[in-house]
């Protein structure tokens, strides 16, 4: 994975008017040029143009939300708005604009309150949503970037629904925003009741993977993922494939950051032991009362249920699994000791290929074996070394047989999994 950065100039707005008797001014066209849009059809880099349908919204003197429609040239860089049902007359005044229309955005002084939608529309080479702000008194509007762009390239095998982004610390991504424009450039920020995730299309098939691959767009305010963040490919089937970028990432207003993914065709189950514990049934044993006898859990995973049984290791005084609450690491789901295992699901039709997770704080060195009385003299997968909070770590089987039951081995100590993701191919 590669970060590449784009800086995507700022709009121009240019107020098409004339001059009536007295002190008003009659509006009835704004006159839009920029060597850059913020609509943007990358046909070349990162150029932007003005598409048919573009709405912005325009608040005159800290009035109504107003709708004004794009009536230029689709794909043109310059042409015009109008507003919506009839002209408009004004006297002197503060033009604020924003970009793009939001029905229920409003503003109070200096501050513009809107929305991050949770669920952002996919568009071929291009992004579906962007925020831009401009205010002027002279009725030229010169718009800058409140949002900054994640853009997730997708190639390989398999067909495609969507994306979710989501930070690995909690961060809000949608929901409530206001936009300070006070200053010379705008500060956005998230207000209350926000969300922690984002879709990118998400209900249509939207492509094949090719070589050439395909691009998905996120919107979203400038802020730093502490830990880092994950997207998640939604494949035709329902299920997903994850990619994780590692923290921190900064994101800046205008700016692109890039990730590039490869689908391998894997039909993936994803076990989220601390954000959606709640689909464990019965409930995994809690902190601080660890279970010492073996355990079958099933897990709603949204598209399947799944079952994993949890056999603890008696090589030592202290064993058991169950969640563990670390200081500085947060809560994880410890299993130890020393060949402690977990029985992973036997699916129909396909075939097991690998398993990774996400660590908490000890290692645990697991690996993957088909033999529970000596799992080491069976390991046929890599063996996890020593592991970072927060990162996740692979265990890719040799020679993967299909309809085989494989079981997850610690290798050492303590493993404690924040995820578990297994990873099959269809037979």
């Amino acid at each position: 994975m590669g970060r590449l950065f784009y800086i995507l100039p700022f709009l121009v707005l240019v107020a098409g008017c004339h001059k009536e008797s007295g002190s008003g001014m009659f509006v009835e066209t704004l006159e839009v040029s920029a060597p850059s849009m913020p609509k943007v059809h990358l046909a070349d880099g990162v150029n932007a143009v003005w598409n048919a349908g573009d709405k912005v919204s325009v608040f005159y003197n800290g009035g109504d939300n107003e709708q004004w429609n794009y009536t230029g040239t689709d794909g043109a860089s310059k042409g015009t708005i109008s507003r919506e049902g009839s002209t408009w007359r004004v006297g002197d005044g503060k033009f604020t604009a924003l970009y793009p229309y939001d029905a229920a955005a409003s503003i109070s002084g200096e501050v513009i309150s809107t929305v991050v939608p949770a669920t952002q529309p996919y568009v071929d080479s291009s992004y579906g949503w962007a925020l831009l702000v401009s205010s002027t008194e002279d009725a030229s509007l010169h718009f800058d970037y409140a949002s900054a762009f994640v853009r997730l390239t997708l190639s390989g095998t398999g067909k495609v629904k969507g994306i979710k982004l989501k930070g690995c610390n909690g961060e809000p991504l949608a929901g409530p925003v206001t936009v300070d424009i006070s200053g010379n450039l705008p500060v956005a920020s998230y207000g209350s009741g926000t969300t922690q995730e984002i879709t990118v299309g998400g209900n249509t098939v939207l492509s094949t993977m090719s070589n050439k691959g395909i691009d998905f767009w996120v919107g979203l305010l400038p802020g730093t993922f502490s830990k880092g963040f994950t997207i998640s490919a939604i494949l035709e089937s329902g299920s997903t494939e994850e990619f994780t970028v590692s923290g921190p990432v900064t994101l800046k207003s205008g700016e692109v950051f890039c990730v590039h993914g490869r689908l391998f065709g894997f039909d993936t189950v994803t076990f989220d032991f601390v954000n959606n514990a709640g689909a464990f049934s019965p409930k995994l044993p809690s902190t601080g009362n660890l279970s010492t006898s073996e355990g079958t859990h099933t897990y709603d995973s949204g598209n399947g249920t799944y079952t994993l049984t949890f056999h603890p290791g008696y090589d030592a005084a202290w064993y058991g699994y169950g969640f563990y609450d670390h200081a500085e690491y947060g809560r994880a789901l410890l299993l130890g000791r020393k060949n402690a295992w977990i029985k992973l699901p036997v699916r129909t039709g396909y075939t097991l290929v690998e398993a990774e997770y996400e660590a908490g704080s000890l290692s645990g060195h697991p690996y993957l074996s088909d033999n529970t009385s000596n799992p080491s003299g069976h390991m046929l997968s890599n063996q996890v070394s020593d592991t970072t909070p927060g990162t996740r770590y692979s265990m890719t089987l040799t020679n993967p047989v299909k309809n085989k039951q494989y079981y997850l081995v610690v290798g050492s100590g303590n493993l404690l999994m924040r995820k578990l993701i297994l990873r099959y191919v269809k037979n």
